[in-house]
């Protein structure tokens, strides 16, 4: 059945909120989101007179105001499904949005690393939500005890409709054609390995991100939109990604972006890389000097990396597309079933 599903998403540059907006849409859905971290001119006046006039924290204030927001946006309208992709939904604005809408399901996604921040909102979520999704198979299996059937593994995957790049201009593809190339925020091990391999490769690595001034003696560029990022992807022979240090076994989302676009992925080793079934994306590298290896042995076999290459595309838009997951996410949900 068709049904009315709200979402409150991250603005954020992965257009996380929109993917999965959009593949809802696809199977039939009505759909609506709002965003959970943007401020308006209004909010930010707003929270620094609150700072002003008392002692309260501006972050608790800003919960404070996205919650009301959120009971405001929808007291007169029939949902049947809120998402919650890392917001502020607390215990309390459950209750409220459960009085006028008694039938409410509630699903909150949390797709980041395990922090402090992670378990806090987990822990509140848990009160309230009829599942808690969370994308890397190592916290499925650290909070499953926790939260038993409640908890689902539900990993990132991978959009036909924003993971692939389109036309390509001339100038574009002079912009984003590079030997090898990097795409992500400045992390101390990510400079680390970068530096590693400009030492050993004949022409250093193409970076773009955020942050990357920290990292002395590398030559970096801007942050991307995702439509750029993509094109970096299916225009360089071959593009390295990095999960986040502290990633507990699992694939972030650049690890489907980047076959998705029809790119050749260098990523560091995942034990989730070997289990049975899982499909493989990427090259793994277990060390910087196995990453320049295979660097190096791939820019001297071309066929095998174009080969790779489709081999990755086909597998990943086949089996890790986000809306069949939705789809049986939200039927296991409506009929009370668990995954």
């Amino acid at each position: 059945a068709h049904m009315n599903i709200f979402i409150e998403g991250p603005h954020w540059t992965g257009m996380w909120t929109e993917i999965i907006a959009n593949a809802l849409r696809e199977l039939g859905h009505q759909v609506d989101y709002s965003y959970h971290n943007r401020k308006t001119a209004l909010d930010r006046l707003t929270l620094a007179v609150l700072s002003l006039r008392s002692d309260s924290d501006r972050s608790h204030n800003w919960q404070q105001r996205q919650q009301q927001r959120l009971k405001d946006t929808l007291r007169n309208r029939r949902i049947d499904i809120l998402l919650s992709i890392q917001g502020n939904i607390d215990r309390h604005t459950a209750s409220e949005l459960r009085e006028h809408l008694p039938n409410l399901g509630i699903i909150y996604w949390w797709g980041d690393i395990l922090t402090g921040k992670a378990h806090t909102r987990l822990r509140e979520a848990a009160c309230f939500a009829d599942r808690i999704l969370v994308s890397y198979l190592g916290s499925y299996q650290a909070l499953q005890p926790t939260y038993g059937d409640q908890l689902q593994y539900f990993p990132f995957g991978a959009s036909e409709t924003f993971h692939t790049p389109g036309t390509i201009s001339a100038r574009d593809r002079k912009r984003f054609s590079k030997a090898v190339a990097f795409v992500g925020t400045y992390y101390p091990e990510r400079c680390a390995l970068i530096r590693h391999l400009n030492q050993h490769l004949e022409t250093p690595v193409a970076v773009w991100g955020r942050g990357w001034r920290k990292c002395h003696g590398v030559k970096h560029r801007g942050a991307l939109s995702l439509a750029d990022s993509l094109k970096v992807f299916h225009c360089s022979k071959m593009s390295i990604n990095l999960h986040h240090v502290n990633t507990p076994n699992g694939f972030n989302m650049k690890y489907f972006e980047i076959p998705a676009a029809g790119g050749f992925q260098l990523c560091d080793w995942q034990p989730l890389m070997t289990a049975p079934g899982t499909e493989q994306a990427g090259v793994a590298c277990h060390s910087p000097d196995e990453f320049a290896r295979q660097i190096d042995f791939y820019l001297g076999h071309e066929q095998q990396r174009q080969e790779f290459s489709q081999a990755s595309q086909a597998s990943v838009l086949a089996t890790s597309r986000y809306r069949p997951r939705l789809a049986t996410l939200l039927q296991e949900l409506t009929t009370g079933n668990t995954a």
